[in-house]
């Protein structure tokens, strides 16, 4: 039996959870919205949020900038620099509104349960990365 959309990412949500809390305690986990789960990062302006698009099969792992311009341009700035300390490109998105993105993404179906513990491990392993790297750029814009 299919189950529906919705209760995948619900139960997507949950695993990620339980290896959340078990193995990364930096973060102090919040509850999932159905596509999202955001986590902070230590910066009242901007937080990681982990996605999981259903329509174009992707997952993302994203640093979201919120009402803050002047970070984002200094982080992009230094963009050569944070993706060589990281090990992989991001994509580089400035918004028009009040968000601006930073973001990793890779293929994936939440509709294949076979894939889903190294979805949560990439998650997982990005937005611990994205965490450990964007806390040490930060405070140098504040």
């Amino acid at each position: 039996m299919d189950l529906d959309i919705k209760t995948l990412q619900n139960q997507y949500w949950k695993q990620l959870t339980d290896e959340l809390i078990e193995n990364y305690p930096e973060f102090k986990p919040k509850k999932a919205d159905r596509n999202a789960y955001y986590l902070p990062l230590n910066n009242k302006t901007a937080h990681i949020s982990m996605k999981v698009n259903s329509q174009k099969n992707i997952q993302e792992c994203k640093i979201v900038i919120s009402h803050n311009k002047g970070l984002y341009k200094f982080l992009e700035k230094n963009s050569p620099e944070i993706e060589k300390r990281l090990g992989f490109s991001l994509d580089w998105d400035i918004k028009e509104g009040i968000e601006s993105h930073i973001t990793a993404s890779r293929n994936f179906d939440i509709r294949d349960e076979n894939v889903w513990d190294e979805a949560i491990k990439w998650h997982l392993d990005k937005a611990h990365e994205f965490y450990f790297e964007f806390t040490v750029w930060m405070p140098l814009y504040e």
